[in-house]
């Protein structure tokens, strides 16, 4: 049994590489900037995105710096399909994890003692414009609706009689939805 699935794990690539493929794929890089604004003030965010162009659909990767509220750094899945004749609009999709850095809560207790920042759930979905500036760049305008979730896990020791004494720990959950528009310059075949 062992070797059958031997030889097809050894096969498998083989066949698959072997064949020709009906449509190329090309790789595309995309560099943004752009502002995210909702009950707060618009703060800027940047994100760098890398992956494959198929026809019609990119899938790829991509990271970003986002400033709104609290500091995170979130890392996604980019899904993007690409309509009309010249192919000239996008529909767009991002998910994937926050992950906070430099962020302290607003809490100045005396008994403040931990002060925790863990990531959460992030997305970004909306509609583009695409502007050909060559055979190889491309000027992207686009707008939707963001989410990022961020936990803030503040915990407190009072003075008890008896050492050690107990933390108490208070969870704040922040999920923050707003209204993106972005810039980016799009780099590839």
């Amino acid at each position: 049994m062992k070797s059958k699935w031997f030889i097809i794990a050894v096969l498998f690539p083989a066949v698959i590489f072997s064949q020709e493929s009906s449509s190329k794929s090309r790789l595309n890089i995309i560099a943004t900037v752009g502002m995210a604004a909702g009950e707060s003030t618009a703060k800027p965010l940047f994100q760098l995105e890398s992956g494959f162009t198929f026809d019609r659909w990119f899938m790829g990767i991509g990271i970003g710096i986002d400033q709104y509220n609290l500091k995170s750094i979130p890392l996604f899945a980019d899904w993007r399909m690409n309509f009309g004749k010249a192919r000239s609009g996008f529909l767009y999709a991002n998910g994937g994890y926050n992950f906070p850095y430099g962020n302290k809560s607003n809490f100045n207790y005396f008994y403040e003692s931990t002060d925790r920042f863990t990531g959460g759930f992030y997305m970004d979905a909306g509609v583009g414009y695409r502007i050909r500036l060559g055979s190889l760049h491309r000027l992207l305008f686009s707008a939707g609706y963001s989410q990022k979730n961020i936990v803030n896990k503040v915990g407190y020791t009072y003075p008890c009689l008896v050492a050690p004494c107990p933390e108490e720990i208070h969870n704040y959950h922040y999920n923050f939805g707003r209204v993106i528009t972005k810039l980016s310059w799009e780099m590839g075949r």
